[in-house]
């Protein structure tokens, strides 16, 4: 199960990456105004790839990371949690991007 949780987190984490990146460095037609958000987190974030690819990361670390500690402790709780947060958490974040930007 811990398996297929960490080999179906790295499309979700991809899919975060995506889309947050086209999101905030804008795919659209129109030009934002100097100094907007996204073109402020674009410059910050995606651009030098690795700040953005490190936080587009982090579903599938919480899966492989909280997985693997869940089950040195046998502990079915974190296990649980750690497995289905991630995805959770990507599908909010998605939204949330798509929403604001």
């Amino acid at each position: 199960m811990w398996v297929a949780a960490t080999l179906a987190a790295v499309p979700a984490s991809v899919t975060l990456w995506s889309v947050g990146a086209q999101a905030w460095c804008g795919e659209e037609i129109y030009d934002t105004p100097p100094g907007s958000t996204g073109d402020a987190l674009c410059n910050a974030l995606v651009e030098p790839v690795v700040p953005w690819a490190l936080l587009a990361a982090i579903p599938l670390l919480v899966v492989v990371v909280g997985g693997l500690a869940g089950i040195r402790r046998r502990d079915r709780r974190l296990f649980v949690l750690s497995l289905g947060l991630p995805f959770l958490l990507v599908v909010v974040a998605v939204m949330a991007t798509l929403a604001a930007f």
